[in-house]
């Protein structure tokens, strides 16, 4: 019997021993569990006080602008032997918002720089015809601009631009597309 009563004893005690040790596992892992917490709070982000300001824009849509364009064939013009200044097509741009306007020859085939003069190509015999602006609309012209790597002349909108032809030539009789670039200009 005193066997027993020393094996209970024994018992118990091995039972005491297990729960301090498990109570000391527990606060371990209390603790490991409230260092970590305050750990990954250090990381979070937080707003600052007195740094708060507003900023505001006005956003403004303009009008879009927008250009009249007409471009109209001299009348009565006869083939044969065509002289220089022989006004072939005239131009003219309109506009309510716009008050000035950028223009050059579209062509293959430039015959300047400037974009001033170059040829027109016949529809049926590919003949061609040299023409420019003539040289009365180029005194009214304000000095020429770079844009897109490209020569324009600008003008007064509603001052008309005469295309003519550029120097003596013999012109067959055929049919001559005529382009020009127009865009809108503010100087």
């Amino acid at each position: 019997m005193v066997l027993c009563i020393l094996d209970v004893l024994d018992y118990f005690n091995l039972v005491k021993k297990k729960v301090v040790i498990q109570m000391k596992s527990i606060k371990k892992l209390i603790i490991a569990s409230a260092l970590s917490m305050m750990a990954a709070s250090c990381y979070a982000g937080s707003f600052l006080p007195n740094t708060e300001q507003e900023k505001s824009v006005d956003i403004s849509f303009a009008a879009p602008e927008h250009l009249t364009i007409s471009l109209e064939q001299t009348p009565g013009l006869i083939a044969g032997t065509g002289k220089p200044d022989t006004v072939v097509a005239k131009l003219t741009v309109n506009s309510t918002s716009i008050k000035e306007y950028g223009v050059r020859g579209v062509s293959s085939t430039m015959l300047n720089d400037l974009g001033s003069m170059w040829n027109i190509t016949g529809k049926n015999s590919g003949s061609t015809v040299a023409v420019g602006f003539s040289s009365q609309s180029l005194n009214k012209s304000h000095s020429p601009q770079t844009w897109n790597g490209l020569r324009w002349y600008t003008f007064n909108v509603n001052d008309p631009v005469n295309i003519a032809l550029v120097r003596d030539q013999n012109i067959p009789p055929d049919t001559y597309p005529l382009t020009v670039d127009v865009v809108g200009y503010q100087p």
